[in-house]
């Protein structure tokens, strides 16, 4: 193949990109995760090209005490701290000092609060970044533009700056949205759905995991993933691209099997 076929093959598939239907990661600035999934969704509506877009935030649902109160004048009845105190004309009279009654509430949040998920083209993210410049950003990866040649020449010097603190990336290598798998974003987002205790770890690049594993019974038989050491205990990890890393509680170690290294050549 030459390089002119190679770059013709190279533009059919950054046009292919452009329109079709990947996952991608969002960070929402100040944590309006919710918000910025209506701001989505009426922008996919204005247009009939952008049909199929879909947003997942990840919830998690946590118990909030909330106070009781009795429906009562304001101006007979007001509360400091734990002290409920009547007000009778000029002289203040304490009436009960237990705390107000409480109630354990199960609330939904968001996961990770800066964090979700939207299935879109490329075309679409990239014209709401232009629109909510200051509101969001993208998870990203570099990419090489140019041929296969080019691109091992790139890996050499790559490896030459491997010792500086900071790598510049050649003007050959390009941040694209970083594309999340399917399968992997529709196994995540069954998990954090159903009655699993999932938990937010971080981003993976800043966790040290150990052997790659696989689930070999219960309902979550045949999902891979990592082990890590949390506490004294073998945790079971799942990681979502280069964008956040879980873990799935209630995962024994007798329930996993290690997946060994298919080195054969």
């Amino acid at each position: 193949m030459t390089l002119l076929d190679k770059a013709s093959d190279a533009k059919l598939q950054d046009a292919s990109a452009e329109t079709r239907l990947n996952w991608y990661a969002l960070r929402v600035f100040g944590n309006r995760t919710l918000w910025f999934r209506k701001v989505i969704e009426k922008k996919a509506g204005e247009d009939q090209m952008f049909s199929g877009v879909e947003t997942y935030i990840p919830m998690s649902i946590i118990e909030k005490v909330v106070r009781q109160t009795k429906p009562h004048n304001k101006s007979d009845v007001s509360y400091s701290g734990n002290r409920m105190t009547m007000v009778m004309k000029s002289k203040r009279a304490v009436i009960n000092e237990s705390s107000k009654p409480e109630k354990s509430v199960a609330v939904q949040k968001p996961m990770v609060a800066s964090l979700m998920f939207v299935r879109c083209t490329e075309k679409f993210l990239k014209e709401l970044k232009l629109d909510y410049l200051s509101d969001f950003t993208y998870y990203s990866r570099y990419a090489d533009l140019r041929d296969s040649e080019a691109q091992f020449k790139e890996q050499e010097l790559q490896k030459k700056l491997t010792n500086r603190r900071r790598y510049t990336a050649p003007v050959s290598l390009q941040k694209v949205p970083a594309v999340i798998p399917d399968e992997q974003m529709e196994a995540f987002i069954w998990m954090t759905s159903n009655d699993f205790d999932v938990k937010y770890l971080g981003e993976p690049k800043d966790l040290k995991l150990g052997d790659r594993v696989r689930i070999t019974s219960g309902p979550l038989k045949g999902q891979t993933g990592n082990v890590k050491r949390i506490k004294k205990d073998r945790k079971f990890v799942i990681t979502i691209g280069n964008v956040a890393a879980f873990t799935i509680e209630g995962i024994t170690h007798d329930m996993m099997e290690k997946i060994e290294d298919d080195n054969t050549t």
